[in-house]
């Protein structure tokens, strides 16, 4: 059965059209789900423990600062904000804080060092529940 270049064509279009319009709604930010740990030489580790929604900075460096862990929220139609931050250095044991992490928005981790608290070391990949 021969068919027309025209009908195959639009066919080709809508089977086109369904892939990209399905890959852009099944694309957001990655949930949570498992632990997240972003760390520098620099200052130490900030984690997320998703079993409690615990968060823990921790300064692991000897180098007279400390770890300074901000958690970034931002809903789907509005701009990045600090809801949290904590700072661990010149103590025994890490810095701790919980905070409800919902599919409502995203999230996104970011450690400083103290001395230089406006200068991002590392960022974690922006997820959610």
């Amino acid at each position: 059965m021969k068919r027309s270049l025209p009908l195959l064509v639009k066919r080709f279009g809508m089977v086109v059209t369904a892939t990209i319009t399905a890959t852009a709604i099944s694309t957001g930010p990655a949930a949570a789900h498992t632990d997240i740990t972003i760390s520098s030489k620099y200052a130490g580790y900030f984690k997320f423990h998703d079993n409690g929604d615990v968060f823990e900075v921790c300064d692991t460096v000897t180098n007279g600062t400390g770890a300074l862990g901000k958690l970034f929220y931002r809903s789907y139609m509005g701009d990045w904000h600090v809801t949290a931050t904590a700072d661990d250095g010149g103590d025994a044991g890490c810095d701790k804080f919980t905070r409800d992490i919902h599919s409502a928005g995203q999230y996104q981790m970011k450690l400083y060092n103290t001395t230089l608290p406006n200068h991002v070391l590392t960022t974690s990949r922006v997820f959610n529940e």
